[in-house]
């Protein structure tokens, strides 16, 4: 592009063609991996800049990035659970000990299931032995991971103790009792948990003994480095009502 001036030639000024300045180019927008933008203002105000400070946002960070380490445990099926490897200046990997009591203390141990026989949902009788025997009477086992360290744990029912609710005293068992079969004759089936009531509920509340049967359970547990040890005894209760009554008012009339 060209602009006229006046020139003074030989005392007169007459006009002239100069060639004028072009003016600057705008500065094509760079490419990086952040992004466009940078370069597409003058002042290099806007757009996303690189820049070692980390107050700005979305700055890049310094030198080569790398994942760290991570550790990883099966969940269940195909389902991992993975956490950042602790190195130099974390916390130190627990002891097998601590995470077996961790997970004791975790495992889902349920309350003991209970049947009886005569069934609860009719009266027991004065003087006929009420069967007690526990369903869900089964081991369990937990395990518990951190940092490359685990522990297994196993826990165990061990006995039975059946408070009738009448109080005269409780009934200790050392397994889950045996289960009443009505194919078989009463005479010839034996169990160690039952309890013969003297007399029936008829005066207590709600017309029935307040029935309590407690499963005491054991633990053990190995760990990683070898190591194993006993866990502390736990217990699980399950409380119900049981009507009993006297036998005579049911079948005297009928023996006559």
């Amino acid at each position: 592009m060209k602009a006229v001036a006046p020139t003074l030639i030989g005392g007169l000024f007459l006009p002239a063609t100069i060639a004028a300045t072009p003016p600057d180019e705008p500065v094509p927008p760079s490419v990086y991996t952040y992004g466009y933008g940078f370069g597409a203002k003058d002042d290099g105000t806007e757009g996303n800049a690189p820049t070692n400070d980390p107050t700005v946002q979305g700055a890049p960070p310094e030198g080569p990035q790398r994942l760290a380490p991570y550790e990883c445990e099966n969940a269940g099926g195909d389902v991992q659970v993975c956490e950042p490897e602790e190195r130099g200046g974390g916390s130190a990997a627990p002891a097998p000990s601590e995470l077996a009591a961790t997970e004791w203390r975790r495992l889902p141990i349920p309350a003991p299931s209970v049947r009886t026989a005569p069934p609860r949902g009719s009266d027991g009788l004065v003087g006929l032995p009420e069967w007690f025997w526990v369903t869900n009477w089964k081991t369990m086992t937990g395990r518990a991971a951190a940092r490359g360290v685990w522990a297994n744990v196993v826990a165990q029912p061990q006995s039975m103790t059946i408070d009738p609710g009448d109080g005269r005293g409780v009934v200790r068992c050392t397994g889950p009792g045996t289960a009443y079969d009505e194919s078989h004759r009463a005479s010839r089936q034996r169990t160690d948990c039952s309890y013969t009531y003297s007399q029936s509920s008829a005066r207590e509340r709600s017309g029935a003994y307040r029935v309590r049967v407690t499963v005491v359970w054991g633990g053990t547990w190995t760990g990683s480095d070898g190591s194993n040890g006993v866990l502390p005894p736990l217990s699980r209760s399950t409380t119900f009502r049981l009507r009993v009554a006297e036998a005579q008012g049911l079948y005297g009339r009928g023996d006559r």
